[in-house]
């Protein structure tokens, strides 16, 4: 029987492994980009080998997130990294790290070290959390929860999990959200969730799971309109918490770029969000801008991943088409036929579908890759297909299985190459 613990030692294992290539990487390579080194040379030149070491992790966002962590919000276009982050880096860095700032090389590296440690130890939490949460998603299934989180321990962005990225923290924090949603524990899930919004900006379409809860499946089971505008008035209660991280902190935007004599022009704005015209005025994201013949490159880079979600929906979907395109408002489809097309699966797959058209029409499409690592039923479907393709019982989508099998190693371990020596893809 696979149990909690070894999944945590296999996810600790992953982290081993991906820190050691980067660093190994790193010092036998070095930086084709020198970002890194001139942000760190402000203080002193990375001499030592703990120095050098902990440079492999300071990478593209990461910049920004070291920045933000040291001297605060300086520069508008910084507005687009939200503070939780460079906050937890901080809070390890001044507590767990204090008494060796000065054997790390002062704040800056104790910093950069406090944020690889939130993010190692979040991914091992979070491939816990995914596991708890798959199986009670699956009825306990072991198997199906086993397979889900290995999954996820060896996903393709594994570098930017273990560096000073929000991916791994958010993933935890998702996860653990939906575990708590699935027990019940509403109130508990909108607190969570209102601390993942102040991590990244998405954790506000969480919201949808108490809408789903208190709404649709009311509807689905014609509860009468009282229980129904009952269960409206709960969702947006529970709503509420999940929107304050995102509301608070485009709050504090407002009043650092919109009084005191400061006049941007996003200040005039009906509904006047920060974090809207930084994504678009410095970083190019909005709908469809991100469709040029220049970009034909990364929407390659993100064709595997596209392929496999718009895959794993139609498995799930072509189950009951009707009952899928309508909520469940009409289905006639009483049994499924395995454990990926169960019915408790449904709202992960409409925060799927939702998910995919906004990244793919939205944002720089490459960033799907790390995007959708906090996405529990991508790894439900790649577990779907490994079971049944790669098991002892196989007898179908062996190639498909296999093939998906190369591209998460093949990939992880050239993008932890790739990101260690500050080399294109971000």
């Amino acid at each position: 029987m696979k149990t909690l613990d070894q999944v945590y030692a296999i996810a600790t294992t992953s982290r081993l492994i991906t820190i050691t290539i980067g660093v190994i990487s790193f010092l036998f390579a070095g930086s084709y980009d020198t970002s890194a080194e001139i942000q760190l040379s402000a203080h002193v030149i990375p001499q030592s080998f703990i120095q050098r070491c902990l440079t492999a992790f300071l990478r593209w966002d990461a910049l920004y997130f070291l920045h933000i962590a040291e001297h605060g919000y300086v520069y508008e276009q910084e507005y687009a990294f939200f503070p939780v982050m460079p906050i937890a880096s901080r809070l390890v860095a001044n507590t767990v790290l204090y008494p060796f700032q000065s054997m790390l090389g002062g704040q800056q590296y104790s910093l950069l070290f406090g944020g690889v440690i939130v993010a190692n130890v979040s991914f091992v939490l979070a491939a816990g959390s995914l596991f708890k949460l798959s199986q009670s998603v699956f009825g306990g299934n072991q198997r199906m929860s086993f397979v889900s989180a290995v999954a996820f321990c060896i996903s393709p962005p594994s570098m930017f999990m273990s560096s000073l990225y929000t991916e791994s923290l958010f993933a935890y924090m998702s996860f653990t959200g939906m575990y708590l949603v699935l027990q019940s524990h509403y109130m508990s899930a909108s607190i969570i969730w209102g601390i993942t919004s102040g991590l990244r900006s998405n954790a506000i379409i969480y919201s949808g799971f108490f809408f789903y809860d208190f709404v649709v499946i009311r509807l689905v089971r014609k509860q009468g309109i009282k229980r129904l505008c009952a269960g409206l008035v709960l969702a947006i209660l529970y709503s509420i918490p999940v929107f304050s991280g995102f509301g608070l902190f485009q709050y504090y935007g407002y009043t650092q770029f919109c009084t005191n004599g400061n006049d941007r022009p996003w200040c005039h704005e009906r509904v006047p969000i920060l974090y809207t015209f930084v994504q678009k005025e410095y970083w190019n994201n909005g709908f469809l801008t991100y469709y040029e013949i220049k970009q034909i490159p990364n929407f390659l880079l993100a064709t595997p991943i596209i392929t496999l979600s718009v895959y794993g929906l139609w498995t799930y979907a072509k189950n009951d088409f009707k009952g899928f395109f309508t909520l469940g408002l009409y289905t006639k489809v009483q049994e499924r036929k395995n454990l990926y097309t169960t019915k408790k699966v449904a709202v992960f797959m409409y925060l799927w579908s939702a998910l995919l058209v906004y990244t793919a029409t939205c944002m720089h499409i490459q960033v799907i890759i790390r995007f959708f690592t906090s996405l529990p039923p991508l790894y439900w479907f790649t577990a779907h297909l490994w079971i049944n393709g790669l098991g002892p019982s196989a007898s179908k989508n062996y190639w498909i299985s296999k093939g998906l099998l190369s591209y998460f190693v093949l990939y992880g371990l050239v993008g932890i190459v790739l990101f260690s020596t500050f080399l294109p893809p971000a």
